[in-house]
C-alpha cells in the first residue's frame, strides 16, 4: 500500500483504526442499548448505518495515504467500497463474538459464585437450626439432673462443654475427620448414659481403627441426638438405642436404631434433625450418599452411607 514496508505498516494501522471505531461503537453502544435489550431491528439498522458511516471516511483516507499505483486506480470503485464494507463487517462480527463469549464466561462465573454463596447460606441456615435444637435438649437434660441433685451433673457439664466447643468452634471451621466426629458421638452417648442411667439400653459398636477422611460435621451426632430424643415416650423396659459405625473401602456407614412409640408417625419419629440432615446431604454429597429411614414394629432405623 505504501512505497516501503514501514509505510505500508503505518497505513494498515491507520486503516485499522477505522475498524476499531466501528467495533467499539458496536460493542460499547449498540450491543448494550439494542441487542441485549432485544431491539433487533433497531440494532441491525444502527449497525449498518454505523458501518457505512465509517466506510466513507475510510475510503477517503485510503485515497489520501495509499500511494501504490496498483491500488489507486480502484480506490473509488464500487468494488473497493464493497470490499471495505465486508472488511469492517468482519472486524465488527469478530470483536462482537469475542465480547459475547467473554460476557457469557463472566455471567457463568457470576452464576457459579451466586450458587456457591446460596449453598453456603443454606448450609449455615441448616446448621443454625441444628445447634439451638441440640443445645435446647442438652439444657433440659442438665436441668433434670440438677433437680434430682444427681452426682452425675458435674461430669455431665464437662462432657457437654466438650460437645458445645465442638459445635461452636470446630464444626464451623469446615469439614472434620470421621474420627473427630465419632469421638464427639461417644461423648454425647456418655452424656446420655449419665442422664438416663438404666432407663434405656444403649448398644454401641463403632470401629476403633477409624480413617482420617474428612466429613461434614454434625451429621452423625445429630442422628444420635434424634435417636435418644425420639425414644423418650417408650416404657423403660422396651427403650433402647443402637449405634453402629463402620469404615468402608470408599466411605463410612452409620446405622442408628431406636425404640419409638407406635402412636407417632414416621415423620415425627425422625424430627427436624433428620430432615435437615437429608437437605445437607443433598447439598454437600450429591450422588455420593445413601440414606434410608424406616419405622417398623416399634423400631426406628436410619442407615447412612457416605462416599468419602
Amino acid at each position: 500500500m505504501g512505497s516501503s514496508n514501514w509505510e505500508s505498516f503505518f497505513i494498515a494501522n491507520g486503516l485499522l483504526s477505522f475498524h476499531a471505531i466501528a467495533a467499539y461503537f458496536n460493542n460499547d453502544f449498540l450491543i448494550p442499548r439494542f441487542l441485549l435489550a432485544r431491539h433487533y431491528l433497531f440494532y441491525l439498522i444502527s449497525l449498518l448505518l454505523g458501518i457505512l458511516s465509517v466506510c466513507f471516511p475510510l475510503m477517503i483516507f485510503s485515497s489520501l495515504v495509499i500511494t501504490n499505483p496498483e491500488f489507486e486506480s480502484n480506490l473509488w470503485s464500487d468494488t473497493f467500497f464493497l470490499f471495505l464494507v465486508i472488511n469492517v463487517l468482519f472486524s465488527v462480527i469478530l470483536t462482537m463474538v469475542l465480547k459475547l463469549v467473554k460476557q457469557w464466561y463472566k455471567d457463568q462465573k457470576t452464576t457459579t459464585e451466586l450458587k456457591k454463596m446460596q449453598l453456603e447460606t443454606e448450609l449455615q441456615f441448616l446448621k443454625a437450626q441444628i445447634n439451638p435444637h441440640f443445645l435446647f435438649n442438652s439444657l433440659n437434660n442438665l436441668y433434670a439432673l440438677t433437680l434430682a441433685k444427681s452426682n452425675a451433673a458435674p461430669e455431665f457439664v464437662l462432657k457437654l462443654s466438650n460437645i458445645l466447643r465442638y459445635i461452636l468452634y470446630e464444626s464451623n471451621q469446615g469439614k472434620v475427620s470421621v474420627r473427630t466426629e465419632m469421638d464427639h458421638v461417644k461423648d454425647y452417648i456418655a452424656v446420655e448414659r449419665l442422664r438416663l442411667g438404666d432407663k434405656v439400653k444403649i448398644d454401641v459398636d463403632i470401629d476403633e481403627e477409624l480413617k482420617d477422611e474428612l466429613v461434614e460435621p454434625m451429621l452423625f451426632l445429630t442422628l444420635v441426638e434424634n435417636a435418644f430424643k425420639h425414644s423418650e415416650n417408650v416404657i423403660p423396659k422396651d427403650r433402647f438405642v443402637k449405634i453402629y459405625g463402620k469404615s468402608l473401602f470408599d466411605g463410612f456407614r452409620f446405622l442408628v436404631e431406636n425404640s419409638y412409640s407406635q402412636n407417632r408417625t414416621t415423620d415425627e419419629s425422625g424430627g427436624i434433625g433428620l430432615r435437615n440432615i437429608k437437605k445437607r446431604l443433598i447439598l454437600i454429597y450429591p450422588n455420593k450418599h445413601d440414606i434410608k429411614s424406616s419405622a417398623e414394629d416399634g423400631v426406628y432405623r436410619v442407615d447412612l452411607i457416605i462416599k468419602l
